[in-house]
C-alpha cells in the first residue's frame, strides 16, 4: 500500500505531458529519491518545482498572457501559491519581475 501512495504522489504531471513516473523507470521512489539528490542536489519536489519556475520566467519572457494562466500553465493550482513559489525562488514577484524585463528589453531594443 505505501509503494502505491508513492507512486501516485509522484505520478504528477512534470513537464509537457512527462509525468515523474516517467522519469522514475523501474527504479523504487527511494532511489529515485537519491539519484535525484546526487544529481541535482534537492528532491524530486524541489527539482519540479525548479523546472515550473524556470519555465514560467521563460513564458514571463515570452509572452503577454496573464500571471494566472501562466501560473495553471506549468502546473500551479493558484496564482497566489505561485506568487509566492516564484518570489522564494527569484526574490521578486511575477509581475515586477515581467515589468523589469520588459523595460530593461527596451531600452537595450
Amino acid at each position: 500500500m505505501r509503494a502505491m501512495t508513492t507512486r501516485k504522489r509522484i505520478g504528477f504531471l512534470v513537464y509537457d505531458g512527462i509525468t515523474a513516473l516517467d522519469l522514475i523507470g523501474p527504479v523504487s521512489a527511494r532511489q529515485f529519491s537519491r539519484q535525484c539528490r546526487a544529481n541535482f542536489g534537492c528532491s524530486p519536489a524541489a527539482l519540479v518545482r525548479r523546472l515550473r519556475l524556470d519555465e514560467a520566467r521563460r513564458r514571463l519572457h515570452s509572452s503577454a498572457g496573464g500571471i494566472e494562466r501562466i501560473a495553471a500553465s506549468v502546473g500551479f493550482r493558484s496564482g497566489d501559491a505561485f506568487r509566492r513559489a516564484f518570489e522564494r525562488q527569484f526574490g521578486i514577484n511575477p509581475s515586477a519581475y515581467r515589468a523589469r524585463f520588459l523595460t530593461s528589453s527596451r531600452v537595450s531594443g
